[in-house]
C-alpha cells in the first residue's frame, strides 16, 4: 500500500484540489471517475479526516468539536477517529489511499491538536506500506480572502496575514514530525512542500514514483513581472520545463506557483491593498483549482505588518524547494539586471551538494558563464545547449540511481 498524507491549513481549496486530481488519477488509469465506485477506491481510497471525525462525534461541525472545553474528550475522539481510518484502510486494500486531513487546527488564538505516534500508528500498524507526506499550500491572500468570506457561517473565524503565515508554518512543522515518525532504515519517509497551482503532472509524478525526481524552475521575477515582453519569455521556459517533466516522469517545482509578492506590488487605495488578477504572475497552465474571486482587498497596515514574514517565508520555502530537487534550472539569471534571489538560489543548491544548470545568453549582458569544468555550475548560452545538458542531467542522475 502507497499511504499519501496530504496536511495544510484551512482556508484554500485543499479538499477541491486532492479530489479533482483523484478523478484525473482515474481518467488517466482507466477507472470510473468516481470517488466511491468500488473499484476506484480499491486503486485510490480518498479519506477526509473531518468527515471521519464528525462521524465519530455528535459534532455538527469541526468548529463545533474544537469549541468542546474538554481537551482530553477532544483527543479521545480524535484517537477513535483514527482507529476508525485504520479499520477502513485494512478492510478497502486498496492500492492508494489520500488521507486529507488539518495536522494542525487553530482556534481561539490555540493551536491543536498534538501529534501522537500511537495515533499515526493505526494507519499502518504493520509499517509495510510506502508512506509520502504533502503539504500543501495557496497564496496567503487567496486564504485571507476566503476566510473573510465564510464569517457569515463561522463568525471571528478570520485572521490576519502574519496569523495565517504562522499557522502554515505550524502546520508544515506538524508534517515533517509525522514524515519523522514513519521512516525506518528501510523506509524512509519524506514531507513534501506543494503548491496547489501546479498542473497535474507535478503531483502525479511526485505520488506515482517511489523515489521521484525533482527538478527547481529558477529565474528572476522581481525585474520581470511588469514587462510584458519578459513574463512571456520565462513563461516559455516554463511551458517547456512542464513538457520535459511531463515526458520523463519528473517533478517540476516551480516558484511562481505561490506569488505573495504580488501583495507587496498591488496599488494602494484608500488604505487598502487591491490585488486584482492582473498583479498575480500569469500561469497559464490547466489547474485543479478554482481561480480566486478578484479583486482582493486587504488593509495595508496587515500587509505591512507582514512584509518581512512574507520575504523570509519565499526564501525558506524556496530552499526547501531546492531541497526536494535533483538539481536546479536556472533561467537568464541577468534578465533586466543581475537577480539576488536567483543568485541566493544557486548559492544554496551549490551548498547543498547539488549543480545548477545555468542560460546566461549574452545579450543579457556580461555576466559569464561558469568554466566547463566547473561541477557546480554548467553554463550555456543557447537555450537548446540548456535544455539538452537538463536531460542529459537527468539520464545521468537515473542511470546512477539505477547502480
Amino acid at each position: 500500500m502507497h499511504l499519501t498524507i496530504f496536511g495544510g491549513i484551512t482556508g484554500f481549496d485543499k479538499t477541491e484540489f486532492i479530489k479533482s486530481f483523484t478523478l484525473q488519477c482515474f481518467r488517466k488509469y482507466g477507472y470510473p471517475q468516481d470517488l466511491y465506485d468500488e473499484d476506484s477506491k480499491r486503486f485510490i481510497h480518498y479519506i477526509k479526516f473531518e468527515d471521519e471525525l464528525l462521524a465519530e462525534t455528535e459534532a455538527v461541525s469541526v468548529a463545533d468539536f474544537l469549541a468542546k472545553p474538554s481537551f482530553p474528550e477532544k483527543i479521545k475522539s480524535i484517537e477513535k477517529t483514527y482507529l476508525r481510518i485504520g479499520r477502513q484502510i485494512e478492510d478497502n486494500e486498496a492500492e492508494h489511499v489520500f488521507l486529507d486531513i488539518h495536522l494542525s487546527c487553530l482556534y481561539q488564538s490555540q493551536f491543536f491538536p498534538p501529534i501522537y505516534s500511537a495515533n499515526l500508528r493505526e494507519l499502518d500498524p504493520l509499517n509495510e506500506a510506502t508512506v509520502k507526506v504533502v503539504t500543501l499550500i495557496d497564496d496567503v491572500f487567496v486564504i485571507w480572502q476566503k476566510l473573510r468570506e465564510r464569517e457569515d457561517l463561522y463568525p471571528n473565524t478570520s485572521l490576519r496575514l502574519r496569523e495565517i503565515l504562522a499557522w502554515r508554518s505550524v502546520e508544515l512543522l506538524q508534517a515533517e514530525a509525522v514524515a519523522f515518525h514513519y521512516t525506518t532504515e528501510e523506509r524512509p519517509a519524506r514531507n513534501y512542500l506543494f503548491a496547489i497551482r501546479h498542473p497535474f503532472d507535478s503531483l502525479h509524478n511526485l505520488l506515482f514514483n517511489k523515489d521521484p525526481i525533482g527538478l527547481y524552475l529558477s529565474y528572476p521575477i522581481t525585474r520581470t513581472r511588469n514587462i510584458h515582453e519578459r513574463v512571456q519569455d520565462i513563461n516559455n521556459f516554463r511551458k517547456s520545463m512542464y513538457d520535459m517533466g511531463r515526458e520523463l516522469e519528473v517533478v517540476i517545482l516551480d516558484p511562481v506557483t505561490i506569488d505573495e509578492l504580488a501583495l507587496t506590488s498591488a496599488p494602494l487605495e484608500c488604505e487598502f491593498r487591491v490585488l486584482s488578477e492582473k498583479n498575480r504572475w500569469p500561469l497559464e497552465t490547466e489547474l485543479l483549482v478554482s481561480e480566486p474571486d478578484w479583486p482582493i482587498n486587504i488593509p495595508e497596515v496587515e500587509v505591512e505588518e507582514a512584509r518581512r514574514d512574507i520575504s523570509n517565508n519565499i526564501r525558506q520555502r524556496d530552499f526547501k524547494l531546492i531541497d526536494q530537487s535533483i538539481f536546479t534550472t536556472v533561467y537568464r539569471k541577468n534578465f533586466g539586471g543581475s537577480s539576488k534571489g536567483v543568485i541566493e538560489e544557486i548559492r544554496y543548491t551549490n551548498s547543498s551538494g547539488k549543480r545548477a544548470y545555468v542560460y546566461d545568453p549574452l545579450e543579457d549582458g556580461n555576466g559569464g558563464v561558469p568554466h566547463p569544468f566547473d561541477q557546480d555550475e554548467i553554463g550555456s548560452r543557447t537555450v537548446e545547449e540548456f535544455y539538452d545538458r537538463i536531460r542529459k542531467g537527468i539520464d545521468y542522475y537515473k542511470t546512477k540511481r539505477q547502480k
